[in-house]
């Protein structure tokens, strides 16, 4: 009898051990303000539970019961919003013309084939960079197919971004210097059989869209191929993406159900019949504003007229990029650049010329109209380097007249939306993933206040943006 006290007496203090040893599979965020990404207005001294990778509770403290011994964050001053999403991307391309051999070619010095294998083989180096610029989710929205499969080895990675990717591009024109024997980021539209098959592989590979680049939409021969695919696209559950910087041609893959619309109308300004078409398909709108100043300020680096000007103090951007960039005038008498090119690269003004006017203005029109929008910066593309350069995108959106409230929800959420995971993050909300950022300034005031990033949680697992890249 006396035996069975005791172990009933040992069952009782292992139950209360239980109770109150630590339990570390949950992180605590209390005291900063936050915006949750829905557009809500901010919560001050919030408290946001993290059990594993997923987010248990988010409120004020009457609403969150903080569990014993969990790892609690004082963040108090702080601002925490939605991890980012840049909404446009590319692995293939580095930021140097050295993956555009159709804008300047330098496979005598650095061979494209070379290039793209190291591409392929070395994604992490750009997770890295955009963990450290405070983006936990990527959209590829155009490259070689094994981008595809990045989408489910970096979901695998505790220290990758979320990856969605459509692979290869549908175009009118012949391929282009940067497609390989084995694999290509172009493929001709020549019939609608190939339109079908291409949607029909990309599908079953898993690909999360299927991009047009550059839409004939005076051809209606070539129209018909763009219809039998847009038709296959939509059998197989997947969504259009299209690049399209004119008005006919974005109405031309909007009458075809694209989703996403990856540029700027830039030709001219967007009329009523664009905004209808764009609210019927529920289209998401990128304008990409400054990735066409990113070539001159490349090409301004290659010609040995100004390196170019790196604003990223937590050292995110990766060593072998930073080579690229500091050695790019070794290239100054390229015969690309000629006498004539030169100059109007010495007469780029890069504090007024990093857009147009006119696509700030059709982004504030498609803004008050109502669609919704992403922020995309289109990186990898000679100049716009991966991570850094969507603070740079913001601050352009900001300019056109959008508020930093609405930026956040679009840097965001709808960016989430647009690659088909708002389930899972761009929220801040119980049971998604957690994935969000921490500031020391309030970026509702000002989009830039994003700059003063200094944590980011990617999958449930806090860094310090400054020790990413380093590790």
């Amino acid at each position: 009898m006396r035996f069975s006290n005791f172990l009933l007496l040992i069952g009782l203090l292992l139950i209360a051990f239980s109770c109150t040893k630590k339990d570390q599979s949950y992180t605590v965020i209390k005291g900063a303000t936050l915006y949750d990404g829905t557009g809500a207005d901010a919560m001050e001294n919030s408290v946001i539970i993290v059990r594993n990778n997923e987010i248990d509770c988010v409120g004020k403290a009457e609403d969150c019961s903080i569990p014993l011994g969990s790892k609690v964050i004082d963040a108090a001053g702080k601002y925490i919003t939605p991890g980012l999403v840049d909404a446009h991307m590319h692995f293939f391309q580095t930021g140097f013309f050295d993956s555009r051999p159709d804008a300047m070619d330098l496979n005598g010095t650095y061979p494209f084939p070379e290039v793209a294998a190291y591409q392929q083989q070395n994604p992490q180096r750009y997770y890295k960079t955009y963990l450290c610029s405070g983006i936990t989710a990527v959209y590829d929205v155009g490259g070689m197919s094994w981008s595809v499969g990045l989408q489910e080895a970096a979901e695998k990675d505790p220290m990758a971004p979320h990856v969605a990717a459509a692979g290869p591009l549908l175009t009118p024109v012949p391929g282009a210097p940067f497609d390989l024997p084995s694999d290509r980021v172009l493929v001709q539209l020549d019939s609608e059989e190939t339109g079908k098959k291409m949607v029909q592989y990309m599908s079953a590979l898993g690909s999360t869209g299927i991009k047009f680049w550059g839409i004939s939409a005076d051809d209606p021969e070539y129209m018909s191929y763009v219809e039998a695919a847009a038709e296959e696209i939509r059998k197989k559950g997947n969504q259009m993406i299209a690049h399209a910087t004119t008005l006919e041609q974005a109405k031309a893959t909007l009458r075809n159900g694209a989703r996403l619309l990856v540029h700027s109308v830039s030709n001219t300004e967007i009329d009523e019949e664009f905004i209808e078409l764009a609210r019927e398909n529920e289209t998401f709108y990128n304008p990409t504003l400054i990735v066409s100043a990113g070539y001159m300020l490349a090409y301004r680096a290659a010609a040995d007229i100004q390196p170019m000007q790196i604003n990223d103090p937590n050292g995110c951007v990766d060593q072998k990029t930073m080579e690229l960039i500091q050695t790019a005038s070794q290239f100054k008498d390229h015969s690309r650049l000629t006498d004539e090119f030169k100059e109007r690269l010495r007469n780029f003004d890069p504090q007024t010329q990093m857009t147009t006017d006119l696509m700030l203005v059709n982004l504030k029109k498609l803004y008050d109209a109502g669609i919704p929008i992403v922020v995309g910066t289109d990186a990898g593309n000679p100049g716009t380097l991966h991570g850094i350069s969507i603070f740079d995108e913001m601050e352009m959106m900001q300019e056109a007249g959008i508020p930093a409230e609405d930026l956040i929800v679009m840097a965001t959420k709808n960016g989430a939306e647009s690659m088909r995971r708002l389930n899972d993050f761009g929220t801040l909300e119980r049971g998604k993933l957690g994935n969000l950022i921490m500031m020391n300034k309030d970026p509702a005031e000002d989009i830039s206040n994003i700059r003063s990033l200094t944590h980011v949680m990617i999958k449930g697992n806090l860094n310090e943006v400054k020790g990413i890249q380093r590790n």
